[in-house]
Order: C-alpha cells, then structure tokens, then sequence
C-alpha cells in the first residue's frame, strides 16, 4: 500500500500523476468518472502495472485507474501529461 499526493490531473486524457513520500512520481490514468484534484493525497497499489482502485485517506471515495508507471522522474511526467 502506497500513498502518493495527486500533482497533475488532465481531465481531457483522465492522466493522473502523483508525487510519492519518496520523491519519485506515479502516472495513472483514471477509469471511471469521480472527480479528482491537485493536492488530494491517495493511497493504493502504486508499484504495479496495470487496474487498481485507489481511495483517499478517509476511505469513503474511490478512484479506478490504471498505473502506467512508477518510480518516475519529473521530467518524465511532464513528457506523459
């Protein structure tokens, strides 16, 4: 279980990334249609390719994505946005 602070979200491509405790960034894109927004901080598989569900910290709202990458560098976010 990873938890990661969502920096970018472009709605037209539903591509989220996300900075992690550690520095390094995750690109996701979303699945389903709850809305997300800069500075929310999520928690989820982050470390796996492929579908996850991840939730914020109160638990109670849930977002579909599907991880692209992680352990990612900013310039490489910036390239995938």
């Amino acid at each position: 279980m990873s938890q990661a602070t969502v920096v970018a979200f472009k709605q037209s491509s539903g591509r989220v990334a996300l900075r992690a405790g550690d520095g390094s960034f995750v690109l996701a894109e979303q699945t389903d249609s709850t809305p997300l927004r800069e500075g929310q901080n999520l928690q989820g598989n982050m470390n796996e390719f492929g579908p996850e569900v991840w939730s914020d910290e109160s638990g109670q709202n849930h977002y579909e994505v599907f991880v692209l990458g992680w352990d990612l560098s900013a310039e490489a976010i910036e390239q995938e946005m």
